[in-house]
C-alpha cells in the first residue's frame, strides 16, 4: 500500500495532534521525503517519539520505512491496470514475509485448549472469509462460533470466561460499534485474538494475540469511497487453520 492508501486506513485511529502532522506531511511530502527525523518533528513542533509513533500507528515499521513508501507516491499516485497484478503479488509477498517471522505456537496451544471458541467478523467481506475459515476449523475436529451483528457479539462477550478465546477479523481494527465488547473481554480476562491489516489499532491494543494481513487498495470505478482487497485476509486465515491442522496432527 502506498502512503495515502496507509493513511485512510488508519486516520480514524490518530490523535488530533497526529492528524496536524499528517496534513503537514501531504502538504510538504516532496521535502518530508528527505527530512530526518529529527528535521520533521522540528518542523511539525513534535518530538521524534511522536514522529515514530505516528509512523507505526500508520502501519509501518518505522519512519524509514514512512519515507520510503512515500517517495514512491510521489513517483506514481495513480493506478495502472498494468500494476494491478503486481500490487496484489507484493501484498501476498508481504503476508508471507511476516508469515514467517511470526510465532504461531502460543495461540495455537489456546485454539486447541479453549473450551469455547468465538469468531466475529466485522464486515461483509470479512464475513465471508472467517466463514471459510470456521468451517476449516470444523474440519480439523475445532468447534467453534461465528456471530453475527454488533449486538449479539456484545452479549456474548458478556457470557464468556477466560478458558474461552475469541478471534476478531478486521481490516482497520478501530470499528467503534464493538469496542464495548472488547473491553468487557478484557475486564473478564477472556483471551482474544486479532486479526487486521498491518498497524497500530484498538483491536490490536486490546488482543493478546495478533495476527497481520496486507490489504491493497484497489480503484473504484463506480465511486470515491476506496475499496480494500480482502485476498490476504483469506490467507493468512487460511495458514492458520493450516497451522492448526499441522499442530494437532503432527506436534502433539
Amino acid at each position: 500500500m502506498n502512503f495515502d492508501q496507509r493513511l485512510r486506513l488508519h486516520y480514524d485511529s490518530l490523535s488530533d495532534n497526529e492528524k496536524e502532522m499528517v496534513k503537514f506531511i501531504q502538504n510538504h511530502a516532496a521535502e518530508v521525503a528527505n527530512y530526518s527525523i529529527t528535521a520533521l518533528g522540528e518542523k511539525t513542533l513534535s518530538s521524534k517519539s511522536s514522529v515514530l509513533r505516528l509512523s507505526k500507528k500508520l502501519g509501518f515499521r518505522g519512519y524509514s520505512e514512512l519515507k520510503f513508501i512515500l517517495k514512491q507516491s510521489l513517483a506514481s499516485n495513480n493506478f495502472e491496470p498494468a500494476d494491478l497484478v503486481a500490487e496484489l503479488q507484493n501484498d501476498i509477498q508481504r503476508t508471507f514475509q511476516y508469515v514467517r517471522q511470526a510465532n504461531f505456537q502460543l495461540l495455537l496451544d489456546k485454539m486447541k485448549e479453549a473450551d469455547t471458541l468465538v469468531l466475529y467478523a466485522t464486515g461483509f467481506s470479512q464475513n465471508n472469509a472467517t466463514k471459510e475459515f470456521a468451517n476449516d476449523l470444523f474440519i480439523s475436529g475445532r468447534p467453534n462460533f461465528l456471530i453475527e451483528g454488533e449486538s449479539n457479539f456484545k452479549i456474548i462477550s458478556n457470557k464468556l470466561v477466560p478458558q474461552d478465546l475469541v478471534i476478531v477479523t478486521s481490516l482497520s481494527g478501530n470499528t467503534p460499534g464493538i469496542q464495548d465488547a472488547i473491553k468487557t473481554l478484557n475486564i473478564n480476562h477472556v483471551p482474544l485474538c486479532s486479526v487486521s491489516s498491518f498497524g497500530t489499532n484498538y483491536l490490536t491494543e486490546h488482543a493478546d494475540y495478533s495476527l497481520y494481513y496486507e490489504a491493497g487498495l484497489l480503484p473504484n470505478v463506480n465511486g470515491q469511497d476506496p475499496i480494500y482487497s480482502m485476498t490476504c485476509l483469506n490467507l493468512i486465515l487460511s495458514i492458520l487453520s493450516r497451522k492448526y491442522k499441522e499442530f494437532i496432527l503432527f506436534d502433539e
